[in-house]
Formats: structure tokens, C-alpha cells, sequence
């Protein structure tokens, strides 16, 4: 087994406990710079976040599985570029996990002056680093770029320093940031340049309006809303976070100059005093874990029971395993490998660890009279052996389980994991071939003609055509339910079933040519 990769933990202030593991080499690398840029600490309790390194998936979220754990995908490392990138994706990642707490990303500077945080928020270029780097003592710069802001079970607001990644960039000076140092948040400042400093008082509704302006994942949100309708619930979501913080905090519009003295303007209005920034108490554990890379599947461990977690890749298990499990490997310990068992290993040509099923544990003599003991494995999808024989110091564990979101299965082991298997390929048979009759009948049945004559006529299929700026858009309706839609890059209908049943692709095709404008017409 490859050298222990210990996770690193984040603790936020509104209570949100982040794991952050790594899964291979690359990884592992990632996540030891990210420790250092953010100060962190070795950790294993709270919710977990899997960090892969792969090709395809870039940055994804939301891949939920077993216990609230988050998948987050990093690019392969193969320049300097792509390392800040890796680290900056993962911290983006937290970021955006951490929103579900009601936990903001904001584009501005953070400063501390005599136990009070503030921000100074705005676009690029109006002057965020210039202003932190004028501060003169007692002010404290925390950070000039980014700033996490997370609220606690009282309602206090409490305020991240955040990296700036642009310093790593194009042999930057780098930096590092206490980002778990959180100093409570007494004001919210929107800095616009001007000839001469000026302060002026902000309502909620502006206040929120710049909340979301300065919102790092705000603009990706709205990005996303015409792919998918979830986030439209993150939007509103968003849009209650930032009018919560606009309404629970002090904003103001800083018009600052170049050379003047604007600190003395915050002064007029920044509390002195009060609560002192706090480290986030954080819960070490001196259990080590380790992690391997796998193709098809990425190991990572997990501590609480000694056993490991690995997130599954591939075709080579199905119809056992699927894209993405995560798989739970255990240790044998003092158990011995049966045939029948899924275990996980490193392969001997790749170094990468894979899990495969053990079909068979014997003697093969590749030269007369010099037996070899040794495990040999396939995968469920391949037509032959692995082309190795395994020892067992070889085996990393046994996959004792796999889960997809909330849904828990076990993987059995020996005859009973062939028997499992001979039932999963009975079922994906009968799961390919019910289908036919039910298919061969409906294409008869559709193939005598349309029915709609057999409908009322408040149900008979309508067509209607929307007329866009650049785009026509075709659409079916059976009352006020839409049953069909024309696909314009594919030049084809696509209707559901069963109401193909009463109407014909053709028809409607033509029909659709003399439809007027906006102007819904029956389906002869």
C-alpha cells in the first residue's frame, strides 16, 4: 500500500466542518500546497470532500455520495499554471459547498481595525489591493482579494481571509492566508474612485443589488439557469443570503482617491472594539490515512472504522459497480482472499490501483518445476483475465460496499458475490429484452395511423409556433400539457409516449409550415 495521504481540515465560523482528502499522487500534492497557502491543519472529522484528479469532469459539484460526501475533480497537473488551478478549483469548491450553509464568496479586501473586520468590495481595478496595502497601524490587511463570509447560529457575521490566486500566477510571489482566522464583520464597504474620499450610506435593496455583483459563483449561478432548473433554487437561495447580510450589516459607498486618507472616513462609523478574532477550533487525530490512485477507480481512505473509500471509474465492473460509486474497501487483516471477492489492488504494469473481481486462486508453472501461488482477477465486463497473477501482499481490501447518493448496496463476497453477479446479468437481460414486445406492439399500433379522432376535442393535439428573434419554435400541445417539441438541429419530432399514438410526424411537420404566427392551430 502506497505512503499514507492525510486529509486537511477547514472550520469555519458558522460551524461547517470541511475534510478535504486527497485520492492519488497529484492530488495529494494539491492538497499539501492548498494546507500551506490556507494554513490548515491535519483533520478527519466533518463532512468530506474527495478530491480527483482526471481528465474529463473538471470542477464538478453536487456529485453526492455516501454520507454527504463531495467529489471534486481537478485537471491533471502538468505545468505550473495547472497547479494554481488545481488549488484554486478546490478552494472554489469549498467555497461553493460551504454556500449551502448560507456562506458568501465575495470580491473584496478584508481588513481588522482594533477587533472589527471590514470589507472593501468591488470589481477589478478599482483599487482593492492599493487600498489594503495604504492601511497604515493599527489596521491589519488580512487579504485584497476574496473574502468568505459565514454566519453563526446568533446571527453574527464573521468574515474569512481568502487567497489571492493571482499571486501564484506567472511566477508571482505566492503568499499564504489564515483562512480558518475569522474576524467578526462590522461593515461592508463598496469602494468606487473618486477625486476626494467620501463615505455615503447604502439602503438594503442597493446594498443587496452589490452583494450579488461582488458574489464570486453569483454570475455562474445565473450562467446555469437555462441547463438546469435546480438552479434557479440556488439563485433564490443566493439572493436570500445576500439580502440577509445587506440587511444584518452596515453598508456604505467609499469613494476613495489616490493619495488621500480614507481609513479616517471608515473611522466615523467602524465600532471599536468589540469581539476579537478567533481561530476556529479545530479536532486533530492522530490516526494516519493513506490513499492510492485508481484507474478505473480513485482510492482514498477513510479512518473512522480502518476502512478505505475509493470513487469508482470505468465500464470494466459493470453491471456490479457504475460510474461514479463510491466503494467501500476493508482490509483482510488476518482473512483470506476468496474467489468471488471484488478487491482492490495495484496493477503491476500501471501502478495504478484497480478493483476486480478474483475468479480463481491457484499454482501456474510458467517453468517446470517452479509452482507459483497467485490470484488471478477479471473484471465482471471483460471477456478474459487480467493478464497478472496477484500475490496476496497485493491486495489492498475487499469492496464491501458501493453507494450512489443516498442508496447503500452491499457487495457480497465468494460464491455468494458469483451468484450475485449471475443474478445482476439475469435481471440487465431481462431489463434489455422486456422492453421488445411492449416496443413491437406500440410501433404496431402507431403504425395503423393517428388516433386523435378517439379523443374529445379539447384534447386533440394543437400546434403552436413561437416566433423568436433568431429561432421558430414548434411545440405540441394535448390541452395545456406539451407533449411534443421540434428539434431544429436534428430536424426531427420528439414526442412522448404514449401520445405518438394520435399524430403523425409528417403531418405536423407540414402543418407546421402554415401555422401563422403565434397563432396555435389543430393537427389535421
Amino acid at each position: 500500500m502506497d505512503r499514507p495521504w492525510t486529509g486537511v481540515r477547514l472550520a469555519l465560523a458558522d460551524g461547517q466542518r470541511w475534510v478535504i482528502r486527497p485520492t492519488d499522487e497529484q492530488s495529494a500534492e494539491a492538497v499539501a500546497e492548498l494546507r500551506q497557502v490556507m494554513r490548515l491543519d491535519p483533520g478527519d472529522r466533518g463532512r468530506e470532500i474527495h478530491v480527483v484528479v482526471r481528465r474529463a469532469r473538471v470542477g464538478a459539484i453536487d456529485v453526492a455520495t455516501e454520507r454527504g460526501v463531495l467529489l471534486c475533480f481537478l485537471p491533471p497537473r502538468l505545468d505550473r499554471g495547472l497547479e494554481v488551478i488545481q488549488m484554486e478549483t478546490i478552494a472554489s469548491f469549498v467555497a461553493q459547498a460551504a454556500f449551502r450553509g448560507r456562506a458568501l464568496l465575495l470580491h473584496g479586501a478584508l481588513a481588522e481595525y482594533c477587533g472589527s473586520g471590514f470589507i472593501m468590495a468591488g470589481p477589478g481595478k478599482v483599487g482593492k489591493s492599493t487600498a489594503s496595502r495604504r492601511l497604515p497601524p493599527p489596521w491589519r490587511s488580512l487579504c485584497d482579494d476574496s473574502t468568505l463570509v459565514a454566519r453563526d447560529g446568533m446571527g453574527q457575521y464573521w468574515a474569512h481571509p481568502w487567497p489571492t490566486w493571482s499571486r501564484f500566477r506567472e511566477s508571482g510571489p505566492g503568499g499564504s492566508w489564515a483562512v480558518e482566522q475569522a474576524v467578526p464583520l462590522r461593515a461592508v464597504f463598496f469602494l468606487a474612485q473618486s477625486p476626494s474620499d467620501q463615505l455615503e450610506p447604502v439602503n438594503v435593496m442597493q446594498a443587496t443589488a452589490m452583494t450579488l455583483e461582488s458574489a464570486v459563483s453569483f454570475a455562474c449561478t445565473v450562467a446555469r439557469l437555462a441547463e438546469q432548473a435546480a438552479s434557479q433554487t440556488l439563485c433564490r437561495d443566493e439572493v436570500s443570503a445576500a439580502m440577509a447580510l445587506a440587511g444584518a450589516v452596515p453598508t456604505y459607498s467609499l469613494h476613495l482617491s489616490l493619495d488621500g486618507q480614507f481609513w479616517k472616513e471608515i473611522e466615523k462609523v467602524l465600532p471599536v472594539g468589540g469581539t476579537p478574532s478567533v481561530r476556529v477550533r479545530t479536532i486533530h487525530s492522530s490516526i494516519p490515512t493513506s490513499s492510492n490512485p485508481c484507474s478505473p477507480p480513485q482510492a482514498e481512505p477513510h479512518v473512522a472504522d480502518g476502512s478505505l473509500r475509493t470513487v469508482y471509474f470505468g465500464p470494466s465492473m459493470n453491471p456490479t459497480l457504475q460510474e461514479p460509486d463510491l466503494l467501500v474497501v476493508r482490509p483482510y487483516g488476518t482473512g483470506r482472499v476468496r474467489p468471488g471477492d471484488v478487491v482492490c489492488y495495484k496493477s503491476p504494469t500501471t501502478g495504478t490501483t484497480v478493483a476486480h473481481r478474483v475468479v480463481s486462486i491457484g499454482r501456474r508453472s510458467p517453468v517446470a518445476g517452479h509452482p507459483i501461488d497467485g490470484i488471478r482477477t477479471r473484471g465482471d465486463n471483460n471477456p478474459t483475465d487480467d493478464p497478472w497473477v496477484l500475490q496476496a501482499g497485493d491486495i489492498i481490501g475487499r469492496v464491501v460496499a458501493a453507494q450512489r447518493g443516498t442508496r447503500r448496496r452491499v457487495v457480497p463476497g465468494g460464491r455468494q458475490g458469483f451468484f450475485a453477479l449471475g443474478c445482476a446479468r439475469l435481471g440487465q437481460g431481462i431489463r434489455r429484452y422486456a422492453g421488445l414486445l411492449p416496443r413491437t406492439l406500440y410501433d404496431f399500433v402507431a403504425g395503423l395511423g393517428p388516433l386523435d379522432h378517439l379523443l374529445p376535442r379539447s384534447l386533440r393535439p394543437q400546434l403552436v409556433r413561437f416566433d423568436a428573434r433568431y429561432r421558430v419554435f414548434l411545440k405540441l400541445l394535448m390541452g395545456r400539457q406539451m407533449v411534443g417539441q421540434y428539434d431544429a438541429r436534428q430536424a426531427r419530432w420528439r414526442i412522448r409516449r404514449p401520445f405518438r399514438l394520435f399524430m403523425d410526424e409528417q403531418t405536423i411537420r407540414d402543418a407546421g409550415s402554415v401555422v401563422s404566427r403565434n397563432e396555435p392551430g389543430r393537427v389535421p
